[in-house]
């Protein structure tokens, strides 16, 4: 079997990426599966923040399992060849982001049962008390959601990932914006960066709704939409019919606009969950003002199912909670019996000739009206190649559709307009999928030559008409970050389609081209091979077999540390570290011209190669009078610095 190594450390295989990268390796010295957590350094702010809350949350964890064996446990926080690591245990099982993901909605109870175990190790967190500056605070998790809820084969259930847990001080605040998951966050806290327990308890009220609902109870189409979403007060989506009348409530209490409704704290959270599990009443059964209502069994929300951001109706807020509503029903309304009238025969001549023509006219008008809006509607009937249309053309026919979507309301059940939907959504698509297409077949992969901006327009045009298409929108993700590196593809703006990437990575699982699009922007922008080597490994992984293109981009991305390693050497003394920084400038050349040589007279391979020989005459030089060069293979330096493969 290949491994890689890192240190003791033989990696088996990577198992996430957040903001750190984490695999599942073997401690050759203590023989035993662990959990690596590996953070390049780097000069930028934001790597510095991660590995201080990677740092902060290793030692607070560490403490923490020594009071709760369910805490797992950290074996060891280190620097190795210029990366920051976190070792810990391994907990075998899946996220209960994967277990939605593979079996939908939770029962009821399951998903009581495993919200009331989280918060039961919250309690312990919550409790655990640590120094800052001198001064003593809480600790929180600070960032929970299903990904980081892992659930065993036998049921059991842990919480991890405190990379980001904190102490929390009146000095010292931990804001989302830099690393909360803007979905769990409170009102408060997007609000007033506010972080404490009741931030938590907030984000386990949210887990808890995805796990009887499947998908979280705030989505929008931006960040800002979403926080706007989660602080404007609106009633939450309804909850499935399936989901007991206690459990909504305890629900909607969690995640109650005002925080003086919500609970107090994880242990009074926990008490209502059990409560519930053992068919006791509970203290959000109890409540009698309303909340933001969270609709009971099989009936609907108090204001409506729509996320619209503005204040709900005043009047509405007064109404009883939803769910303490009595099941009653409106009796059936039947139209009075008329009698004929009564007259003479004239008269009643002339009401049969009135009503006749009212129900001609009732007739003809409809469907004349029809006929106009078969016709016009006739040209989006036809497949479209929007792919090698212009935008002004894409927005004729989307002017069309939209005139013709006003009059659908006259036409109900006989409208042409819902397959036509049907096939506009699909052709947008398509016409994106060729540009996508395009550059994953082509040899060079510039950038700059592929129009993103066009396959921007019909996506967005794609989900306008289904705005739930998952591939859509993973798509859409993949092609804003690649028009923001056709317009920035040098640092610092350039990282923002790192985002754009790793979106698109959640909604295509199964696609390559978020790892390809990460490779690239790794190697060309961050000329950081180590992550670039990674993903490309996973794009094989889903099936993408690499090509010249790929090859080259690798080769390039050793050749760019090369350089970077005999300038660190240039800057260091001859007795100092010069001979690690040469020695893994040889490492660094040797793969890289491993790499190019079977794909020479490729794309600029032929004039990398020259570089390649320029930068070992100055390696040379510079090793002066050290011992000679080895005469030994290279390793393959897969990992930053001395990480090496063996078979």
């Amino acid at each position: 079997m290949h491994f890689i190594k890192f240190g003791k450390y033989e990696i088996v295989r990577k198992l996430s990426r957040s903001l750190t990268d984490v695999y599942l390796c073997r401690d050759a010295v203590a023989d035993r599966l662990v959990v690596l957590k590996l953070i390049e350094r780097t000069t930028d702010d934001f790597t510095k923040i991660v590995i201080e809350a990677e740092q902060r949350g290793a030692m607070i964890q560490k403490r923490l399992h020594a009071i709760d064996p369910r805490i797992l446990e950290v074996f060891e926080v280190g620097e190795e060849q210029n990366c920051f690591f976190v070792a810990m245990q391994y907990f075998e099982g899946r996220t209960l982001a994967e277990v939605l993901r593979d079996e939908g909605p939770l029962e009821p109870k399951r998903a009581a049962r495993y919200a009331a175990e989280v918060l039961n190790q919250l309690r312990t967190l919550h409790a655990f008390k640590s120094d800052v500056n001198g001064k003593q605070g809480a600790v929180v998790h600070g960032d929970i959601k299903p990904s980081n809820i892992q659930v065993s084969p036998a049921d059991e259930i842990r919480l991890i990932d405190f990379g980001i847990a904190k102490v929390i001080t009146l000095t010292h605040n931990l804001t989302h914006h830099n690393l909360g998951s803007p979905s769990y966050c409170s009102p408060e806290r997007l609000r007033r960066n506010q972080v404490d327990a009741n931030a938590d308890l907030w984000a386990m009220g949210v887990t808890l709704y995805e796990m009887v609902a499947s998908v979280p109870p705030f989505q929008a189409e931006s960040t800002r939409n979403l926080e706007n979403l989660i602080q404007s007060r609106l009633p939450l989506r309804p909850v499935p019919g399936t989901c007991p009348r206690s459990l909504a409530a305890i629900i909607a209490m969690s995640l109650a606009p005002d925080l003086e409704r919500r609970y107090t704290s994880a242990e009074a959270f926990e008490q209502d969950l059990r409560a519930f599990l053992e068919g006791r009443a509970t203290l959000a059964g109890y409540e009698r003002k309303p909340f933001r209502g969270v609709a009971p069994a099989g009936q609907r929300s108090l204001f409506g199912t729509k996320t619209v951001l503005r204040d709900a109706p005043k009047a509405a807020v007064k109404q009883r909670a939803i769910w303490k509503l009595p099941d009653w029903r409106l009796p059936r309304w039947r139209a009075p019996k008329v009698p004929a009238p009564a007259g003479r025969p004239a008269v009643r001549v002339i009401a049969s000739l009135t009503a006749g023509l009212v129900v001609g006219l009732a007739i003809v008008i409809p469907s004349a009206r029809a006929f106009r809006f078969w016709r016009d509607s006739a040209p989006l009937a036809l497949p479209k190649d929007y792919a090698h249309a212009s935008a002004a053309s894409i927005a004729t026919d989307w002017r069309l559709y939209q005139r013709l979507k006003k009059d659908d309301v006259y036409m109900t059940a006989i409208s042409p307009l819902r397959p036509i939907e049907s096939h506009l959504q699909h052709d947008f698509v398509a016409a994106a999928e060729n540009t996508m297409t395009a550059y994953r077949n082509s040899t060079d992969g510039k950038v700059a030559d592929y129009d993103w901006a066009h396959a921007q327009l019909c996506l967005g045009h794609a989900l306008e008409l289904d705005p739930n298409d998952s591939k859509a929108r993973g798509e859409m993700a993949l092609v804003k970050g690649f028009a923001n590196l056709r317009v920035n593809p040098k640092l610092p703006k350039a990282a923002l389609s790192v985002f754009s990437f790793k979106q698109a990575e959640t909604y295509l699982p199964t696609s390559p081209d978020p790892h390809l699009a990460l490779a690239r922007l790794y190697v060309y922008a961050y000329r950081n091979v180590a992550p670039a080597v990674a993903e490309l490994r996973q794009a094989e992984q889903l099936g993408y077999r690499l090509g010249p293109r790929e090859s080259e981009m690798e080769a390039d991305g050793y050749l760019y540390r090369a350089e970077w390693d005999l300038q660190r050497a240039k800057r260091t003394g001859p007795h100092d570290d010069r001979e690690k920084w040469l020695s893994q400038a040889r490492e660094d050349l040797a793969q890289a011209a491993e790499l190019y040589h079977p794909i020479i007279g490729f794309s600029n391979v032929n004039e990398s190669l020259e570089r390649v020989e320029s930068f070992n005459e100055e390696e040379e030089r510079l090793e002066g009078q050290h011992s000679p060069a080895s005469n030994s293979r290279p390793l393959n330096a897969l990992f930053p610095r001395r990480f090496v493969s063996s078979h």
